[in-house]
């Protein structure tokens, strides 16, 4: 089946299927893009999370399927474990620290069109920067593991 919503037209995929991009050494699996919004299944280990950065154009929310998250958004830290969720509005500098050997996060983003970004590959620091900002988002600062 397609990972591409489109409208009036179902379509599910089996646990582990989607179309396969990256990050790093990181796993993303793309779930569904539309204009609405767009939806990866990502795992990460600590060291391949993105720089603090912002974004003009989408709201993106993340949900804790495994292992232990701290998010750092808006100047506070939130740590979270399987089941946790939260929200990273647009315009608010966010980003987030793999707590344990890696975690899966459910990633979602409205509008959709962000998650392709993924399919650039960043697999350095300088890549990701690029790759954030061919996706209309800022990067504002080095990830907190850097800048402590």
């Amino acid at each position: 089946m397609s990972t591409m919503a489109i409208a009036n037209a179902p379509y599910a995929l089996a646990p582990g299927a989607g179309k396969a991009m990256g990050w790093f050494h990181s796993t993303i699996t793309l779930k569904a893009s539309a204009p609405e919004a767009g939806i990866t299944e990502v795992v990460l280990r600590p060291g391949e999370e993105p720089p603090l950065h912002v974004h003009s154009r989408e709201d993106e929310w993340l949900y804790v399927v495994s292992g232990a998250v701290s998010f750092h958004v808006g100047g506070e830290d939130h740590y979270g474990e399987a089941g946790a969720f939260v929200s990273f509005p647009r315009g608010i500098p966010h980003t987030f620290s793999i707590e344990t050997e890696t975690a899966r996060i459910l990633v979602v983003n409205t509008p959709g069109g962000f998650e392709k970004m993924f399919e650039l590959n960043p697999q350095t620091p300088e890549e990701a920067e690029r790759a954030l900002r061919a996706f209309g988002m800022e990067v504002v600062g080095p990830h907190p593991r850097h800048g402590r």
